[in-house]
């Protein structure tokens, strides 16, 4: 760790594991030149961790063989920072993002076949209705904030729709996960390594509350959902009840929140970014709409960074680890890793590259990728259908998160 220290007095590193590093930018150059460097970087901190500090895991390689090794670094203990160093009391214990094969395996199990890619093709339609019902909402607004009429609105709409939520349903629910997500970030007060899940615990209930309620309404009057496909899971004795309401509660907000950021995001690049701008539409024009999604993904990176807890003292790119060191597996670093991908801070739809990292990998791969993949596909297909044509109506405002690439405010107007 000294020679860390002593490169970090020459070539100066901001603090990874402050949200306030990223309250004007992504930090990439940054990033880039801790990418670069041997070994891994140390970060000091007394935030959710044990043993003083985490470690920042910046290349692709070394994320996938981590993301690989569930022997040796868990989720048990939280998955994503500041959510580590979790008790096993913590109601986040048995969600599936803190479980590890063989427990993860039959609880992915139990939805997975609901979100395979040939039954979220079957979703386009339905999906391309609700898009269409949103851009109509603002038919007649000159003047409108896209995070509120777009980015929180068809995430929202595609996840009740999915699991099976009453329609009125959903104002709360784009509510209470952002009150969620904020809340994780809420670390001041919290004793020294206490996980930021403490923070949320209310939240956490509220979500997992209506859950339950929605587990009687289904088991009562089943529909075609994962709400009565999970409820059924719990009755055939394939998951537990407390397992059920965790997975509830991820599919509410990590199916909302990631969306969301991309939705919001692509479109603020796009107002941007001429050139961004002039390849996304060409990409669609063409039929590429699929790949160019990829890319943005890709380029944009809406969830920072996972994390893994060391099982055991080891050694890992000729860094020791410690048992229950925190490894921070930046996605957003490793998205632009020059060893992966040609160019990598240049947009480019047509790159071959095409993997990325913006849902992890391994078993942990986000179950729902295929989804919010489709979902920004149709946006952007409509978008250009329907001649939505739009410019910045004033400055977009960032979230204050160090670990999703949140958007709060995108003022636009008709061009």
């Amino acid at each position: 760790m000294s020679l860390l220290d002593e490169k970090a007095e020459v070539l100066p590193i901001p603090d990874f594991s402050d949200a306030a590093t990223y309250a004007d930018e992504v930090p990439h150059s940054a990033f880039a030149a801790v990418r670069e460097r041997p070994g891994l970087h140390w970060i000091p901190t007394k935030l959710a961790n044990e043993n003083g500090g985490i470690w920042a895991v910046t290349r692709f390689s070394d994320i996938v063989e981590i993301e690989k090794d569930p022997d040796a670094f868990t989720s048990t203990k939280g998955p994503a920072f500041p959510l580590t160093n979790m008790g096993p009391d913590n109601p986040a214990a048995n969600m599936i993002m803190c479980t590890d094969p063989p427990r993860h395996n039959y609880l992915r199990r139990a939805a997975a076949k609901g979100f395979a890619p040939r039954i979220v093709s079957n979703f386009e339609p339905w999906i391309r209705e609700v898009v269409t019902e949103v851009i109509d909402g603002v038919e007649g607004k000159s003047e409108f904030d896209y995070i509120d009429e777009f980015a929180r609105t068809i995430p929202a709409y595609v996840v009740a729709r999915v699991l099976g939520s009453p329609r009125e349903d959903r104002e709360w629910m784009i509510r209470v996960v952002t009150e969620h997500f904020e809340a994780e970030q809420d670390v001041d007060g919290l004793d020294d390594g206490a996980s930021g899940f403490d923070s949320a615990v209310p939240i956490i209930e509220q979500l997992t509350d209506y859950a339950r309620k929605m587990q009687q309404q289904k088991l009562a009057e089943p529909e075609n959902d994962m709400f009565t496909e999970l409820a059924r899971c719990v009755e055939r004795g394939e998951i537990n009840q407390d397992e059920y309401l965790q997975w509830m509660w991820v599919m509410m907000a990590a199916g909302y929140e990631t969306t969301h950021t991309m939705i919001a995001q692509s479109m603020r690049m796009y107002l941007q970014d001429p050139e961004a701008a002039e390849a996304i539409d060409s990409a669609v024009k063409s039929g590429q709409t699929e790949r160019m999604v990829a890319e943005l993904l890709r380029y944009i990176t809406p969830v920072y960074q996972m994390a893994r807890t060391a099982t055991r003292d080891l050694t890992f790119a000729g860094e020791q680890i410690r048992r229950n060191d925190v490894m921070v597996l930046y996605y957003v670093a490793a998205n632009r890793d020059p060893a992966v991908f040609s160019e990598p801070d240049r947009f480019n739809p047509s790159r071959s590259e095409t993997d990325s990292l913006a849902f992890g990998s391994g078993v942990h791969r986000c179950i729902g990728y295929h989804l919010a993949k489709l979902e920004l596909q149709i946006l952007w297909e409509e978008l250009h259908k329907r001649g939505v044509k739009l410019e910045l109506a004033g400055e977009p405002k960032r979230g204050w998160s160090n670990y999703i690439n949140l958007l709060t405010e995108l003022p636009v107007r008709r061009a």
